[in-house]
């Protein structure tokens, strides 16, 4: 009368091909254990990508300039070109393995290509590493022995370096945000402004700050005249500018569009506009940009002070030119403790503000 077990014992078998009942958890531990493969790419273009691979490699022979021979069984190869084939043999082998596309390899082996040339037009080469070791073997060992008195009498010179941060940071950074509301479509007056005031950004950007430390230190004098720390933070409001109008303006251009809507709707003007809609959703990323430029103030700094621009910069300039490198190798240790107590603070401080 009872049907009940015939039943069970159908649903949790199945019957393959020769008749027999395979368990249900069998058959998912068979299929589950198969994993999907991307399929090869077609044979026609990886041969050409072969052609290609072959012409990248006489390109690296012609544009060698090196004498160094690798010897080859009773051949002898140049090293470099050597070097290279058999980095363009490992992608496409590496390609092949992976079952990466024929896209994805030629951008590989053309990312390779660039490289050699850029390094081959500036000569660039590992050589005067060990052929001149031996030479630099005393300036290294200067720098593993680093004077720590000399830490403590230079402590102007970093009082100097901290100041040109915060001086730049407060006013390159509130410049910034003022051009970043001009610039961003969502905030400004017309699109002739915010195009007027994109591309002044983009000039600011362009110039590094060394080039901007240089310029102000030949109009205002370096540490000599006494203006170095002047022409220092100049420099730096230059940098800071460019970064933060350009961080800036990107996060105003995603803001939610539903405050704005709704300010226009109750009639704001456009100064109430920014206020009430804009600036609350952008103050926790400008409080973020705004501390990562001091970060990279801190660090300009010494540059534009080896150029003149003052701070502990010029001490190292000083140091390095009477070749006490015990001295610069405790001010870089210095300098190294200081970054990292600088990133750690302002890291804690921007995750709370996000």
């Amino acid at each position: 009368m009872s049907r009940a077990p015939a039943s069970n014992q159908t649903s949790a078998s199945h019957q393959d091909s020769a008749g027999e009942a395979v368990p249900a958890r069998e058959r998912g531990d068979k299929h589950s254990s198969r994993r999907p493969q991307r399929p090869r790419p077609a044979g026609a273009s990886y041969a050409g990508l072969l052609l290609f691979a072959a012409a990248l490699i006489a390109f690296f022979s012609w544009i060698s300039t090196s004498n160094l021979r690798l010897d080859v069984g009773v051949a002898r190869v140049q090293l470099y070109p050597a070097i290279g084939a058999g980095l363009v043999l490992a992608i496409l082998a590496l390609g092949w393995r992976l079952r990466f596309q024929a896209q994805v390899v030629f951008g590989l082996l053309a990312v390779l290509g660039f490289t050699w040339w850029a390094g081959s037009g500036v000569g660039f080469t590992l050589r005067p590493l060990w052929e001149d070791f031996n030479r630099g073997w005393p300036v290294i060992q200067e720098f593993l022995s680093p004077n720590w008195g000399f830490i403590f009498r230079v402590w102007e010179p970093w009082l100097v370096t901290l100041s040109m941060a915060i001086m730049a940071t407060f006013i390159g950074c509130s410049i910034g945000l003022l051009l970043a509301m001009f610039a961003s479509p969502v905030s400004s007056p017309n699109t002739w402004t915010s195009q007027a005031v994109k591309a002044i950004n983009s000039v600011i950007r362009s110039i590094p700050d060394i080039g901007y430390g240089l310029l102000f230190v030949a109009m205002l004098g370096g540490t000599a005249g006494g203006a170095g720390p002047v022409a220092g933070v100049l420099a730096l409001i230059m940098f800071n500018i460019g970064i933060v109008a350009k961080l800036t303006g990107e996060t105003i251009d995603s803001v939610d569009r539903g405050p704005l809507e709704a300010a226009d709707a109750t009639g704001s003007t456009l100064i109430q506009r920014n206020r009430i809609a804009v600036l609350p959703q952008i103050l926790p990323g400008y409080s973020s940009y705004s501390l990562y430029v001091f970060e990279l103030n801190i660090r300009a700094s010494v540059v534009l002070g080896i150029v003149g621009a003052g701070g502990i910069g010029s001490t190292i300039f000083v140091q390095l030119s009477h070749f006490n490198y015990s001295n610069i190798s405790a001010i870089m240790i210095a300098l190294v403790v200081v970054v990292l107590i600088v990133d750690y603070v302002s890291l804690s401080i921007r995750r709370r503000l996000t």
